[in-house]
């Protein structure tokens, strides 16, 4: 029989103590951590809401170079949509013509219930500090938002979506399991809170490059596994791939690409994709492409400046794949670049439904500018001599969120980069004090009269220690690296210039704190040695922060290079946004992109006893506004075909 009362327990209480008394020490603590989370006001403690990331913070930007780097060998070594497509039982798809019961095998679509329309929540670039993401999840979770764009009389009434798909980079920085709980799970789960319906939405994903930056592994488990009850937050997942086809009410189709981290269609991908178009989609068959990455913004800017982006993959699936079987992708989706942008077809052969190119990137991440690039006309190219049906598009600018005139007052915020950014300040600080402090050992810490002598002591440093020159080298090659251009001419030229000012720097400000000490302490050498070294730190510190900041600064607003860094330093939580999709019977499409330009910084948690239309289980405590960008974008159903829905039930699906 089983040991059971005073005996057992006390048997317990000996194996207990044989612990480690560490191991004792943190069983206590978990338990007092435990109580404390009953009171969260008490000492002030309360649950764990995440900063947005610090992309310049020396921690941060060492693990994001070494997470750069191993993924690349990762990307170009190992691909994990080759292990899908092996493991995959079969091509399938999802469909959502019809609504879903629960059967022997799980989910099942019930064609007996047919849908006559569905909506779906579009949200890219997630998963970043908790204002923002968990700003964005309170609005898509809301069984319904009224909104409206500026100038419109009347609201919008849209429903939260059927599905709900992420369009990439989920989270931020890096993707580990602790990091998908804390800034993706968590927030979404919060805001979807005690919600009771009828038939749970669903959710799937397609992965970013940071996404890829653990070989997808952090990813599959979340959303392509079955390893947690098939569930994120109070979605449903299904997906047992990072790419996916859902077929939709109206013969519009969703397809969903994964760009891996070498932004290519690979052939298992391009295969699975061929077999949906040949088996499953009928002429005349619509589609919304969501892709990882704008290729349409980076073949612009790529061809601006004089270099090849390779988009041969995705012109072969939409030309080879879908358009010679009548299949035409009418809506282009991603997000990678955090700001909002419409491209619309000029000249459209169907003049009532033109081709949009939307760039809707605003799930949570810090914001891009719009102000980089002139994208204000785009064309469609002839990539590696890859045939068209038909002749190259062109697409013009129609929608940009914020407009390039806010995105560039917004670039000025990185005057005060050292005050957003004041851990990176010991970058430059260790920079300038270990430059110093070589020069100065090298000539004996000799005091110079005035700069004319400081300069002499300077080129004896650099002549009797070879060392010296392969220390300023090495710097300069760091500074050149960092440059973010495409040309090599460019590179050398911002490099060396951004490293000239930096070595001007360092000399005005190690050889005055060397004079100016020595004047203050004439008589104690060590003293004064001590006091200079904290004042070339210190100033270090101050001035290269500001140096770096103005660069970034003019590297944009003049050259129009280094957006990604001049805006993830200024760490903006606003002009969050995310598109909301109407798919009606009758095939009319209609794309609702909602903003929430002021993002709220205090929230609450939501009483029991609160009479609430919310079931989210924090709120905010001040306003949350959600608005249209601009008005609905509509996709009449197409005039090419007419045909009784019942035709178009396919039980080929799931």
């Amino acid at each position: 029989m089983p040991m059971q009362g005073p005996d057992r327990r006390e048997r317990e209480a000996k194996d207990t103590d044989a612990l480690p008394i560490a191991r004792r020490l943190a069983k206590h603590g978990e338990a007092l951590r435990r109580e404390l989370r009953r009171f969260p006001l008490l000492l002030g403690l309360r649950r764990e809401r995440m900063p947005m990331v610090g992309w310049f913070d020396p921690p941060q930007l060492i693990r994001t170079g070494l997470m750069t780097v191993a993924s690349a060998m990762v990307g170009r070594r190992s691909d994990r949509r080759i292990l899908q497509s092996l493991t995959a039982r079969r091509r399938e798809f999802y469909d959502y013509t019809c609504h879903y019961a629960e059967g022997r095998k799980g989910l099942e679509p019930d064609p007996e219930r047919p849908r006559d329309e569905l909506w779906i929540d579009y949200v890219c670039d997630t998963g970043d500090g908790w204002n923002p993401t968990y700003a964005v999840a309170y609005a898509v979770a809301q069984p319904e938002l009224r909104v409206r764009a500026e100038g419109e009389a009347v609201d919008h009434i849209t429903r939260r979506g059927d599905l709900l798909v992420f369009g990439g980079d989920e989270v931020y920085p890096t993707p580990t399991r602790e990091e998908y709980v804390r800034r993706l799970i968590v927030p979404y789960e919060t805001a979807f809170g005690d919600a009771q319906v009828d038939e749970a939405p669903h959710c799937f994903a397609i992965p970013g490059n940071h996404d890829w930056y653990d070989g997808l592994s952090a990813f599959s488990r979340l959303f392509m596994s079955d390893i947690g009850g098939r569930w994120f937050a109070g979605w449903r997942t299904r997906q047992t791939r990072s790419y996916f086809a859902l077929k939709l009410p109206g013969g519009w189709w969703l397809l969903a690409s994964d760009g891996q981290l070498e932004t290519d269609v690979d052939t298992p991908q391009i295969e699975y994709f061929r077999d949906i178009a040949d088996n499953h989609m009928q002429p005349g068959d619509r589609a919304i492409l969501c892709l990882c990455i704008p290729v349409w913004v980076y073949a612009h800017k790529y061809r601006q400046q004089g270099t090849v982006f390779d988009e041969t993959d995705l012109v072969y699936l939409r030309e080879e794949v879908f358009a010679r079987r009548g299949i035409e992708i009418k809506i282009f989706l991603s997000g990678d670049l955090h700001h909002y942008r419409r491209h619309e077809e000029v000249a459209p052969g169907d003049p009532a439904a033109p081709i949009q190119k939307i760039t809707a990137g605003g799930g949570g991440a810090f914001l891009h500018p719009t102000h980089d690039e002139d994208v204000r006309r785009i064309s469609e190219d002839d990539t590696a001599g890859m045939p068209t049906v038909g002749a190259a598009r062109e697409f013009e600018l129609k929608a940009a969120y914020p407009t390039p005139r806010r995105s560039w007052r917004l670039s000025f915020g990185n005057v005060l980069f050292a005050w957003k950014n004041p851990s990176f300040g010991i970058v430059p600080a260790l920079l300038y004090l270990v430059t110093c402090w070589l020069v100065g050992a090298t000539v004996g810490y000799q005091q110079p009269k005035g700069p004319i002598e400081a300069i002499r002591y300077t080129a004896q440093a650099f002549s009797r220690e070879p060392g010296i020159l392969l220390w300023v080298l090495s710097v300069i090659g760091v500074f050149v690296m960092f440059t973010d251009t495409h040309s090599r001419v460019y590179r050398w030229l911002a490099g060396l210039a951004h490293a000239a000012v930096h070595w001007s720097c360092i000399f005005y400000i190690g050889w005055g704190s060397t004079m100016l000490t020595a004047w203050l302490l004439p008589h104690r050498p060590l003293y004064a040695f001590a006091l200079a070294g904290v004042m070339i730190f210190i100033l270090g510190w101050i001035v290269g922060s500001i140096v770096m900041g103005l660069y970034l600064l003019i590297s944009l607003n003049i050259f129009g290079r280094h957006s990604e860094e001049a805006f993830s330093a200024l760490k903006i939580e606003d002009y969050k946004h995310f598109l909301r999709l109407h798919v009606k019977a009758d095939g009319t499409l209609t794309i609702y992109p909602i903003k929430i330009e002021r993002v709220p910084r205090t929230w609450r948690d939501r009483r029991a006893d609160e009479a609430s239309a919310t079931a989210s289980r924090v709120v905010p405590k001040g306003p949350l506004v959600a608005e249209l960008i601009e008005p609905p974008i509509v996709v009449p159903s197409s005039r090419w075909r007419v045909r009784d829905r019942a035709l178009r039930t396919d039980t080929g699906g799931d």
